[in-house]
């Protein structure tokens, strides 16, 4: 039989995949070997692999395939992700082209078309798991919204639960206006910038000077509850325990002072806003500081701004730019380059916000997950990753895990003429 001089891969690969399928060469069942199992990552239903994809399901092929060939009882289990956000998000797109809204439909409604997109979509990337050769066991393939999946998501809920690791209250968030829900640090994808510095106006109470103060966002002003000065700063140190007027809003806020405030940046004075900033809302935490929320949920501005009701956030910031500028209360503009948090589904800036939520208590589950690499039980390589996982793990938060979506797992608790069971 002649070779051909060049690889055709269309004559080849499908023919020998076939056969291996058909002779169930990767379906694995327990018995007396050694079992080798690696969970596919599962990658999300609504998307098509990346180079990323391709170079890890590769990597995790020669492993499996080796365990295979060295005698192991080898099994790859694959699997989807219903990727909640990105799954939403395209379903609630290809409504409106339609013309029809979200809001339109009922849960139901919106979940019957959700099953849709997610069967017509889902088996695009198994297929190319296939064409890629990986050597899964294909009868044991799974997706996250499938019932033994969700049955495990609300027992484990449940137990975390029941141990006092799940809490449910306010706190600072990752909140995408657009597909209205709450994001996970990991859902934030940071973009460099080019923006504008406002250098705003605030007026000393009983004086006739001005405390100016160097901010991005000036849209956020109406939720000022205090001004911050680092304790060690000379140029300030004429506004300790004196009080400042949130300009157009003409509210007094007291002049507070923490070593938080980066005396180089700006003027050295810091515009405290705790509902709509991370660190702001650390500093209204420490000092005991009112908390003002401005923005619904769709990112316009709510009753509580007091101006500007209504309006979008950033057309607000063009507004508010040219009415603080008419009173006299805008010092100058400096051109700006920052990193913006932008939600990685929906492609919008997110917005930090007070939310009531559901939270996952962090410190004691990552305790082992970090006493295993301290130890090198597990080891990292290359070994300089060793120090970047300890900073992860000494550094975790708690972990906001539910989302204001319809698609995806339900949280299973519930009220009762006011009393929560679960």
């Amino acid at each position: 039989m002649d070779l051909a001089s060049k690889y055709d891969p269309t004559e080849v690969e499908d023919k020998w995949y076939q056969y291996w399928q058909q002779h169930r060469l990767f379906a694995s069942k327990p018995d007396g070997r050694e079992p080798f199992t690696v969970v596919i990552p599962p990658p999300n239903v609504t998307g098509v692999l990346h180079m990323g994809h391709m170079l890890n399901n590769t990597i995790q092929d020669i492993l499996v395939r080796r365990a295979r060939m060295q005698g192991k009882n080898a099994c790859w289990v694959p699997g989807t992700d219903h990727a909640s956000i990105a799954t939403e998000a395209k379903v609630v797109a290809k409504l409106a082209t339609e013309g029809v809204r979200k809001t339109d439909l009922t849960r139901e409604q919106f979940l019957q078309h959700a099953w849709e997109w997610t069967h017509k979509h889902g088996g695009i990337i198994l297929e190319q798991l296939k064409k890629l050769g990986a050597s899964c066991d294909w009868d044991r393939t799974c997706f996250t919204m499938d019932d033994k999946r969700s049955e495990s998501v609300i027992k484990v809920f449940v137990d975390l639960y029941n141990k006092g690791k799940i809490y449910r209250g306010v706190r600072m968030v990752n909140w995408d206006p657009k597909a209205l829900t709450a994001l996970s640090d990991e859902e934030v994808i940071y973009k460099e910038q080019q923006g504008l510095l406002f250098y705003l106006k605030y007026k000393i109470v009983g004086e006739d000077g001005f405390a100016v103060v160097a901010t991005t966002r000036p849209e956020t002003i109406m939720g000022d509850t205090a001004m911050c000065i680092n304790p060690l700063d000379t140029k300030t140190a004429h506004l300790r325990g004196k009080r400042v007027i949130v300009p157009l809003i003409n509210r007094e806020i007291p002049v507070i002072e923490d070593e938080y405030v980066d005396i180089e940046f700006g003027t050295g004075c810091l515009k405290v806003t705790p509902a709509h900033d991370v660190n702001d809302y650390m500093l209204g935490e420490k000092y005991g500081l009112e908390t003002i929320d401005i923005f619904n949920p769709d990112g316009t501005i709510s009753e509580a701004g007091q101006i500007y009701v209504g309006m979008e956030r950033f057309a607000v910031r063009k507004q508010i730019v040219k009415d603080l500028d008419a009173a006299g209360l805008l010092d100058k503009v400096e051109d700006y380059t920052n990193k913006v948090g932008f939600s990685e589904r929906t492609d919008v800036p997110i917005e930090p916000k007070l939310s009531m939520q559901w939270f996952l208590k962090m410190e004691d589950l990552a305790r082992p997950a970090l006493e295993a690499v301290m130890d090198d039980t597990i080891k990292f390589y290359p070994a300089k990753f060793k120090n970047t996982y300890r900073h992860w793990m000494e550094n975790v938060k708690d972990w906001c895990i539910s989302r204001q979506l319809w698609w995806g797992h339900r949280i299973p608790a519930y009220f009762v003429e006011e009393e929560k069971t679960i």
